[in-house]
Order: structure tokens, then C-alpha cells, then sequence
């Protein structure tokens, strides 16, 4: 019985990195910027692409999950590539197989200050034969206000 238990647990231990599957080699990141009082710029959101990788632009999304006092505009995505899509060659997909900075336009309040800012990032990262579930990751950037308006 002791043998039984012993064979069933090298099995489970062995087959365990297969369920868990790989790790996902996609990365977010936000900048912070510096904007004068009642004045427009971006924050730039980065979603780090491996080499031999892309991600689908049909898969993504960046949505502001919290800018107290500031004024979010919508999301700016650069173009793809229009390639096959993997699954169904007789259609296609627009992908990014680099790094992709997305622009997000921010209005500044008319009071100096430090400003946080909250963005969640959904996309689907892929390589040539696995695709990850769709991720979605919140990422932090700081608007610092400076001045004051006029």
C-alpha cells in the first residue's frame, strides 16, 4: 500500500509543472510624469514583449481604475501588425511582437501636488505554439502637478 501512495505522489510531483504551465514573460509598466497646474500631457503605459512573442490588439485594454482630481482621456494604442491569425488562418489579426507604449492623455488640476493614478492592463500575451489565459494587471503612475494655474 506504502509503494502504491509512494508511486501515485512521483506521479502527481512530476505532472505538476505541466498543469501549472509557464510563466507568463509579459511585463506592465507605467510612467510618471510632471505636468504645470490645469495643464495636458500623457502617461505612457508599457507592456514589455519577449523576443518570439506578441500580443493581440483585439486582447487589450487599458481602463483608469482610480486619478483622483485628474482628467483621464482615453487610451491611445499604436498601430500593429496585420498578420494571420494562428488559429484560423483565413482571417487576421492586428499584434505587436515589441514592446507597446500606449498613451494615455491626463488634464492636471489646477492645485500642485502629487497625484496617483491607478490603470488595469488586459491583454493576451502569445508564442509560436501557447497562448497564456488573458491577463489583466493594475499598474501605478504619479502625476506631479506643479505651479499653480492662472
Amino acid at each position: 500500500m506504502n509503494r502504491m501512495w509512494l508511486l501515485l505522489l512521483g506521479l502527481l510531483a512530476w505532472s505538476v509543472p505541466a498543469w501549472a504551465g509557464a510563466k507568463n514573460p509579459f511585463r506592465v509598466e507605467a510612467s510618471n510624469t510632471e505636468l504645470a497646474a490645469g495643464a495636458a500631457g500623457v502617461i505612457q503605459v508599457t507592456v514589455r514583449v519577449p523576443a518570439e512573442h506578441y500580443l493581440y490588439r483585439d486582447m487589450m485594454a487599458v481602463d483608469v481604475v482610480t486619478a483622483e482630481n485628474l482628467t483621464m482621456g482615453e487610451a491611445s494604442f499604436p498601430p500593429g501588425h496585420t498578420k494571420p491569425d494562428p488559429a484560423d488562418p483565413t482571417a487576421t489579426r492586428e499584434q505587436y511582437d515589441m514592446d507597446v507604449v500606449i498613451e494615455v492623455p491626463v488634464t492636471a488640476p489646477a492645485k500642485a501636488g502629487a497625484y496617483p493614478v491607478t490603470f488595469a492592463v488586459r491583454y493576451q500575451g502569445c508564442k509560436k505554439s501557447l497562448c497564456w489565459m488573458p491577463q489583466t494587471e493594475d499598474v501605478e503612475a504619479t502625476v506631479r502637478v506643479t505651479g499653480a494655474a492662472k
